[in-house]
């Protein structure tokens, strides 16, 4: 019965903390606007250039993008730019609570660190859910597929956001005990995502870079996201694009990413605690 009452507590606690939030992200409605008019801005450039290159030779591919299908891998690569706003939700969420001086009080006990936490993952997921749904309901409208490839796709969609809010809250905790690391890592970051071809196949690159990307293992995670949809429309061609690595990296990293960030959370704040007010 005390689990039950313990349960009921941390799901008020986080409702309250998820409705703070969005609130507050609902408030400046300049930054909301632009955080999700951005990528769409940006999806539409890419529609217009790919439109551009396969239309200029007929049956002209890269990969396996070619003139019927670049629509709906543009389509999933702009779902994954949008989740990519959780990288720096507890970066910028940690940093206003440490700015107002109500960090402290609120890191105290292990279940309030949880529960902010788990609001800031749910609030952020709320908050770009629309253009989410509004992206796989246009994807699925122009190449429909089967209830189960569709399953897949979302369930895979699901393992990178929670990989990329893993490795958010491993920069969120950079930047309030030590922000010298947390320069380091934004940089390494952006060169991860560089080389990861969210929006573009890896053969639009020559050999020596292609050496590269294959070596990044959120390129595995978003190939397979597009595949995944593609085994719908395609199965024969898509199947020949999945190897091992694309699975093997998937389950390691949805397995192993929650358990290392909260560990280097804990020991990155006990270490350091909150500095640079």
């Amino acid at each position: 019965m005390v689990k039950w009452k313990s349960i009921k507590r941390y799901i008020r606690q986080i409702s309250v903390l998820v409705e703070k939030d969005i609130a507050l992200n609902a408030r400046v409605k300049i930054n909301l606007f632009t955080k999700l008019l951005n990528p769409i801005i940006q999806l539409l450039l890419f529609i217009f250039i790919f439109g551009i290159l396969f239309n200029i030779k007929e049956g002209f591919r890269i990969g396996y993008w070619y003139a019927e299908n670049y629509i709906l891998f543009l389509l999933i690569a702009f779902s994954l730019q949008f989740s990519k706003s959780i990288l720096t939700k507890y970066d910028s969420s940690l940093q206003a609570e440490k700015y107002w001086n109500t960090l402290s009080a609120i890191m105290v006990a292990p279940v309030n660190r949880f529960t902010l936490l788990t609001s800031f993952l749910i609030s952020e997921f709320l908050l770009i859910s629309i253009p989410l749904v509004v992206l796989f309901v246009i994807a699925f409208i122009l190449f429909p597929i089967s209830i189960l490839y569709l399953f897949l796709t979302i369930l895979i969609f699901f393992s990178i956001y929670l990989i990329f809010a893993s490795i958010g809250l491993i920069l969120g905790v950079f930047r309030i005990s030590n922000e010298k690391l947390s320069h380091y890592s934004d940089l390494a970051l952006r060169l991860i995502f560089l080389f990861s071809c969210t929006n573009y196949p890896k053969e639009f690159f020559p050999d020596i870079i292609q050496n590269i990307v294959i070596l990044n293992p959120f390129y595995y995670l978003f190939d397979l996201l597009r595949l995944t949809w593609y085994l719908g429309i395609n199965y024969d061609a898509a199947i020949t694009y999945i190897t091992p690595t694309h699975i093997i990296t998937l389950l390691l990293l949805t397995i192993i990413s929650p358990v290392i960030s909260i560990y280097l959370f804990d020991r990155i704040f006990k270490k350091y605690g909150i500095t640079g007010y």
